[in-house]
């Protein structure tokens, strides 16, 4: 599920993108870190394009936030050049992440708490499907974040300011904007994974609904 927007890339699609990048020699890269979330049986690029596709993927989304470490599948020529580009962009990875990823993982630990995680995200998502229902948004089961399309006249960056005033931290769509750009979605992510208990999600849902409701983004700044 693309973030934020939360688009899947059909298997045709993705088929038409590996004959495209093997037909110019281009690499492809692609991530994957909600992959063990979703479960999407849609094969990856990776199974198009073997030989060309490095493929991201790790625990941090799955299973625990603070589990940075991830790993790299690659063809085998592109091994050495990964490695030696990771050390030297980053120093390595710090042994004892790599150490606790490795352990939660061979244990069947990993498993066990991404099972817990999904079910505690659908928990929270059917909080969220019923607060806003009415309103349209994209939220797809067990991905921890929801994509808002605003209403007019609600602008992204003012509905962002707006819930923080209130309390609430969400992303406008300039946050996933490499620059500038025509292409406007007036639209806001927000995630549902990070408050201590759902109870908090449920209030700041709840402030959410409540400027939408109002709309009154046409006569207040919010600064």
């Amino acid at each position: 599920a693309k973030n934020p927007t939360l688009v899947t890339l059909s298997a045709e699609r993705r088929q038409a993108i590996a004959k495209i990048a093997r037909e110019y020699n281009v690499a492809l890269i692609e991530d994957d870190l909600y992959g063990e979330l979703t479960d999407d049986p849609t094969p990856l690029l990776a199974e198009f394009a073997p030989e060309r596709t490095i493929v991201a993927g790790g625990l941090s989304k799955s299973v625990a936030a603070g589990v940075r470490g991830g790993w790299l599948s690659c063809p085998p020529a592109y091994r050495h050049r990964i490695r030696v580009a990771h050390k030297m962009m980053t120093g390595g990875l710090p042994f004892l992440l790599a150490e606790v990823g490795t352990r939660l993982v061979m244990s069947g630990q990993a498993g066990e708490i991404r099972k817990r995680c999904i079910a505690e995200i659908q928990a929270r998502l059917a909080v969220v499907r019923d607060v806003l229902a009415g309103f349209d948004f994209k939220a797809r089961d067990n991905v921890p974040f929801v994509w808002l399309t605003l209403p007019d006249p609600w602008l992204s960056g003012t509905f962002k300011n707006a819930c923080l005033a209130q309390g609430v931290l969400i992303d406008d769509e300039d946050e996933f904007k490499a620059g500038r750009s025509e292409q406007v979605f007036h639209g806001v992510r927000f995630g549902v994974s990070q408050p201590r208990q759902s109870k908090d999600v449920a209030g700041g849902v709840a402030v959410i609904r409540r400027l939408l409701d109002e709309g009154r983004a046409g006569y207040d700044s919010f600064s």
